[in-house]
C-alpha cells in the first residue's frame, strides 16, 4: 500500500497491536492504531486500504490537520485536504500539529530524521520549517540511522518531509 503523503507507514506510523482488526473490513493486516485518530466515534483500528479509500470520512474521523487555505489554489484544495486529513496515516508526533505546507504545496512525510538524513548542519538548519532556524537543534538529532518509529522516539524528535527533492523538517518535544 502506498500513500501519496506518507512514505513508509509500516516503519513510521502508529500501528495497531496484533489481533486488532480494521473497524471497516475486519482484516488484521496493516492496521493503524485508532487511538491516534480524532472524531466523535472511537475505533480500535483502520487498515491501510480502508484509510486510503476514505472510509474515515463516513464517520468524520480524521488522522491529520492541514490548513487548507495555505494550499495553492492551482491544486484541488478540497481533495488534497481530504486526502491528508482522512486518507493519510497520522504523523508520529508527540503533540498535535498541522501538516506542513510550503509555497502552497503539502510535503510528503519521509521518516523520523537523524543527522544522517542531511548533507550538513547548514542543510538541516535551512530545512527547519515554521520555527526558529536554531543551529543548536543539530546537536539534538540522533547520530544513528533511524529505520522505524521505535528507533526514533526521543524527548525531541525531528520529522523529515520532502517535495521534489526539497527537504523540510519539523520538530516536536514530548
Amino acid at each position: 500500500m502506498s500513500f501519496n503523503y506518507f512514505a513508509n507507514p509500516r516503519a513510521f506510523a502508529y500501528l495497531a497491536d496484533k489481533g486488532k482488526g480494521c473497524h471497516f473490513c475486519k482484516t488484521n493486516e496493516d492496521c493503524l492504531d485508532g487511538a491516534n485518530l480524532f472524531g466523535l466515534e472511537d475505533i480500535v483500528a483502520v487498515c491501510f486500504d480502508c484509510m486510503a479509500a476514505g472510509k474515515l470520512i463516513e464517520l468524520d474521523i480524521s488522522a491529520n490537520v492541514i490548513n487548507e487555505s495555505a494550499l495553492d489554489s492551482e491544486l484541488n484544495t478540497v481533495a488534497v485536504s481530504n486526502e491528508i486529513t482522512y486518507c493519510t496515516p497520522s504523523l508520529p508526533t508527540w503533540q498535535d500539529s498541522h501538516w506542513p505546507v510550503k509555497n502552497g504545496k503539502p510535503y510528503r512525510f519521509i521518516k523520523i530524521a537523524s543527522k544522517l538524513d542531511y548533507d550538513s548542519k547548514v542543510q538541516f538548519v535551512d530545512t527547519l520549517f515554521d520555527c526558529d532556524q536554531d543551529p543548536e537543534l543539530w546537536d539534538m538529532l540522533p547520530d544513528h540511522k533511524i529505520e522505524n518509529i521505535k528507533d526514533g522516539q526521543y524527548d525531541i524528535s525531528f520529522y523529515l518531509f520532502e517535495d521534489s527533492g526539497e527537504k523540510l523538517t519539523i520538530w516536536d518535544a514530548n
